[in-house]
């Protein structure tokens, strides 16, 4: 019996990680956008904000996102850092919406003020971890992200 038991828990094992796609098979999720920046909480130090990361899922498998954490850096200068507590169902081949909590770092945010006023565009680097989990399997994955932004909607967290 416990022979059975654990032959059908290998099976079952291989056959969700086969079902997840090997490594070849396996893409990371697409950034499209960042939607609904607003000011949570304001303070000398640190004020908080709340962002929704838009992405979409290219694989052929869904997953749960349970959590994420990392830094937020603008043109190589920190501001901040985001954490998300909620849990996200990713659908496969779908967009979705990570929910993020922002904390920017104000002293660092006030001195880099003035040349992010002048500028229409910057590099908006991410650096992080996800934990993804799936039937029962959990896994931390680094989020790598860097690009230019439009940084209009930014400001309107450090204006204030």
């Amino acid at each position: 019996m416990k022979t059975l038991f654990y032959t059908l828990a290998v099976v079952f094992t291989v056959m969700t990680l086969a079902s997840c796609g090997g490594k070849n098979n396996l893409q990371e999720p697409e950034y499209r956008d960042i939607r609904n920046i607003r000011l949570i909480s304001l303070g000398p130090l640190q004020s908080t904000a709340g962002v929704d990361l838009v992405y979409y899922n290219p694989n052929d498998f869904g997953v749960q996102v349970a959590g994420a954490r990392g830094d937020i850096y603008i043109d190589n200068n920190y501001f901040g850092r985001f954490e998300l507590d909620d849990k996200v169902q990713v659908r496969k081949r779908a967009e979705f919406i990570l929910p993020a909590i922002v904390k920017v770092d104000m002293i660092g945010a006030v001195k880099n003020q003035r040349d992010l006023y002048k500028k229409k565009e910057a590099l908006v680097r991410i650096e992080g971890v996800a934990m993804l989990k799936k039937a029962g399997f959990s896994r931390e994955v680094p989020i790598k992200y860097q690009n230019m932004e439009n940084i209009e909607r930014f400001r309107t967290i450090v204006a204030r």
